[in-house]
């Protein structure tokens, strides 16, 4: 039986309720599927690419589909059950999401030669998000279908859909990332937009009076979700992690044994920092870049300012303070969350100043000159493009000294590029 224009159906402000609640689950999926994504995949504009084209692929899917059921059955009893069914599908992605990415990664890595990135990140994102989103994207159509009562004001009632459907964006963009993500992690960030889709709709069968089994069973399994999908340990198969967390730009990881202590930033793999708990040298990039002070000529080291862009947990400033003693040593760090752990797990001096800035941005707005500036920004596939032009060096080199020293971060062959800029 249809329900056009029956029953809350006629408050027209619930249908738009329903678009901008809609706009705003589709955005914050789309952001926690980058963090969710991150350790595995890290945060580079790759993986970028593929949620962004994965989400528009469901997002046109579910707009063809919910118009042609639209005009085939307006019932809106479906239209609420599918938003239903993808709340609760998002409910799921932080209990089983982590586990189907692990395990597509496992079938590729054995069967893949060529951009195991690429497609690994490509078939979790198809498996784990495009089936609610396409359903979420029935939605704009459905609502036209039971707004739209003549042509008089179509036009009107269309721009209206689209702005609500706009504003709920905007918002489903800034509360993820900026609140709840810091605040209570990304599957906590999952639960709260499928649990705002989910009430929406046994608001809408509870007014009309259907579906009372359809909504004890969502509820039911909600909880269910709340109560087993609340944690964000990605490294589900770690049990001695020092620290495991997320701030505003990172999934954050410190491991800790005899011998050192280590930060690895959105990837579950890889060192991006590291602190050794006895005298010793790391074994990586940082020890070839311990040269750059040695090329300055007849100055003592304690009159040396030294500038690191991406200073981590300081790694560079600490070895360069046990090797050659109080140099003039600070850094910038775009993420602040990474500088608290610097100083609580790394032993970061509490007198090296760190500037939470973007390295680039700092450059712009500082006047002083260096005599070693380190530019350590960069990490595996994840290169902030600001830091990686023509434009970028010669600022760079606008800072250093006339006998100055630029260090810069390379992971791969040579650990280390250092020497002067021309």
């Amino acid at each position: 039986m249809e329900r056009k224009n029956r029953g809350i159906l006629k408050n027209k402000l619930f249908l738009y309720l329903t678009e901008f609640f809609s706009g705003m689950s589709v955005m914050a999926v789309e952001l926690g599927a980058s963090r969710l994504l991150a350790p595995y995949f890290s945060s580079s504009q790759i993986v970028w690419t593929i949620i962004i084209g994965t989400i528009m692929i469901a997002m046109a899917l579910g707009n063809i589909y919910g118009g042609r059921t639209a005009d085939k059955s307006p019932n809106p009893d479906k239209l609420y059950g599918r938003i239903i069914v993808a709340a609760l599908w998002i409910a799921l992605i932080p209990v089983v999401g982590k586990y189907i990415i692990v395990g597509i990664s496992a079938v590729l890595i054995f069967s893949v030669n060529n951009n195991f990135l690429i497609l690994a990140a490509f078939v979790a994102c198809m498996v784990i998000f495009v089936f609610p989103l396409f359903l979420l994207g029935t939605v704009t159509p459905s609502l036209v279908k039971y707004l739209v009562s003549n042509l008089d004001d179509n036009g009107k009632t269309v721009g209206t859909l689209g702005a609500f459907n706009t504003i709920g964006s905007i918002i489903g963009t800034f509360v993820p990332t900026f609140v709840t993500i810091p605040a209570v992690g990304t599957s906590i960030t999952f639960l709260i937009f499928a649990g705002i889709l989910l009430a929406l709709s046994i608001v809408y069968f509870v007014m009309e009076k259907a579906g009372k089994k359809k909504v004890i069973a969502s509820v039911l399994i909600f909880a269910f979700c709340c109560g087993t999908g609340y944690s964000d340990s990605f490294a589900f198969w770690e049990n001695n992690l020092t620290y495991e967390g997320e701030s505003v730009y990172n999934y954050l990881q410190v491991y800790e044994n005899d011998e050192r202590v280590a930060l690895s930033t959105n990837v579950l793999f890889g060192v991006q920092s590291v602190y050794m708990k006895q005298d010793e040298l790391t074994g990586m990039y940082y020890d070839y870049a311990m040269a750059a002070p040695l090329m300055l000529k007849d100055k003592p080291t304690d009159q040396m300012d030294v500038l690191i862009l991406g200073m981590g947990t300081g790694t560079y400033a600490t070895q360069c303070r046990k090797y050659f003693g109080d140099m003039n040593i600070e850094g910038v760090e775009i993420d602040e969350k990474i500088t608290d752990l610097s100083r609580k797990y790394f032993s970061l001096a509490e007198d090296v100043p760190v500037t939470t800035y973007d390295g680039r941005a700092f450059l712009n707005a500082s006047q002083k000159a260096y005599d070693v500036i380190m530019v350590d920004a960069y990490q595996d596939i994840t290169i902030p493009f600001q830091m990686s032009s023509k434009e970028f060096f010669a600022l760079v080199k606008s800072h250093l000294k006339d006998d100055g020293v630029m260090v810069v971060n390379e992971k791969s062959n040579p650990p280390a590029m250092l020497g002067r800029i021309e």
